[in-house]
């Protein structure tokens, strides 16, 4: 081949190269209205995962978000994404993520704190600057609702498209983050998924308390699959954060009989390391058992109690006892006794909790760690203004 030819045929492979490039989908490239994604998607260099099927992004944004106390965070980065079947949206994500790394952690949500509109609240964990949250309830927007950023975007995409939606929707939510990172997402599933036509009829609030499903045995079994679902599917959160997801995640909870749970990946990602060779026979043996019995601890948080009050009431319940037999021995009248050793016990009670609350409050306002910062954003259909308390 002559030396012009050789170089023809290199600059034509060169452009064959560039050009399979640009029309290849990549997770990490940038997210544009319009997209299609599945499997996952990038957001602030964290992995979000998504169950199967293809999901539009219909919206990208920033938040407008100001905490000085957690550094140079850049930026809260924001995607909107539509799950549709024809012309139905049956899934919306809402997703926020820091675009630069903290340097003092990412606190919690007021979402993650009891509250009578919870249908299903479990802290895994809450560390110094750790968290690991998930929620369930429900949520009334349409694309008439006014929103962030990236839900205005979306909601112009969705009237464009014509596309229809449910004016309530149950919300799975998740809130993870550590030291540095942070991924706050909410699923939002059409309950037609769940409950086909009857759920055109179930248009408010009030249809989707706790006391409303239970009444229900449809509807019942609507939370329960949402709840089975979200607890297996925070460990693609925890995954995404930390970009470590090898492998994409299931279905959304209309399709999901038995929803992977921890000690399932981890039995998967052991299975993987001794194909490839990485532990021997004897340590995959016994890590497998281990793993079948590291079942976590979930501790849902129903108590509408503050801690203070909880630990009021361990601590007055034996004062009272210790404030009656002193009284009794200087009284040695019963009557005259219990009479003094509950009024201590009810002046104590109050002065002991706000106490308690005003140190609480004092030294979370010294101490910046994550554990002790709140930390919203807004979001879709929860009228909760950005904000950021310590």
């Amino acid at each position: 081949m002559k030396p012009k030819g050789r170089w023809a045929a290199a600059l034509l492979h060169a452009l064959a190269l560039l050009t399979s490039a640009a029309l290849m989908p990549s997770a990490a490239s940038a997210l544009a209205v319009g997209d299609t994604v599945s499997g996952r998607f990038e957001l602030g260099e964290k992995q979000i995962p998504l169950p199967a099927g293809k999901w539009t992004v219909a919206g990208v944004g920033n938040q407008n978000f100001s905490m000085p106390e957690v550094g140079a965070f850049g930026t809260i980065r924001s995607a909107v994404l539509l799950m549709t079947r024809e012309s139905s949206v049956v899934a919306v994500l809402e997703v926020n993520a820091n675009a630069l790394p903290s340097t003092d952690g990412w606190g919690r949500t007021k979402a993650c704190a009891p509250a009578e509109n919870q249908l299903m609240l479990i802290d895994r964990y809450r560390t110094g600057w750790e968290t690991s949250c998930q929620f369930l309830r429900a949520t009334r927007f349409d694309a008439g609702t006014a929103g962030p950023e990236a839900w205005e975007k979306a909601r112009a995409f969705a009237v464009k498209e014509k596309l229809t939606m449910p004016q309530v929707w149950l919300t799975a939510g998740f809130r993870v983050s550590d030291r540095h990172d942070l991924i706050d997402a909410r699923y939002h599933i059409n309950p037609t998924l769940l409950l086909g036509p009857a759920a055109s009829q179930l248009t408010q609030l009030s249809d989707w308390t706790g006391e409303a499903a239970k009444a229900d045995p449809l509807r019942q079994g609507a939370v329960r699959a949402v709840a089975a679902w979200g607890s297996g599917f925070d460990a693609w959160i925890e995954r995404g954060l930390r970009n470590r997801m090898a492998e994409d995640p299931g279905p959304l909870p209309e399709l999901v009989a038995a929803t992977p749970s921890y000690a399932d990946l981890k039995l998967r990602e052991l299975d993987r390391l001794h194909q490839e060779g990485r532990i021997d026979d004897a340590t995959y043996k016994a890590q497998t058992e281990r793993a079948k019995a590291e079942v976590p601890e979930f501790k849902p948080n129903t108590s509408l109690l503050s801690n203070s009050v909880r630990k009021n009431i361990s601590f007055r319940s034996i004062g009272t006892i210790v404030d009656y037999g002193i009284a009794y021995l200087v009284t040695a009248n019963s009557a005259v006794s219990w009479g003094i050793a509950l009024t201590l016990n009810a002046t104590d009670s109050v002065w002991f909790v706000l106490n308690d609350q005003y140190w609480d409050d004092y030294y979370a306002r010294l101490n910046t760690h994550d554990a002790e910062r709140l930390v919203d954003f807004t979001y879709i259909g929860d009228y909760v203004a950005a904000e950021a308390r310590l």
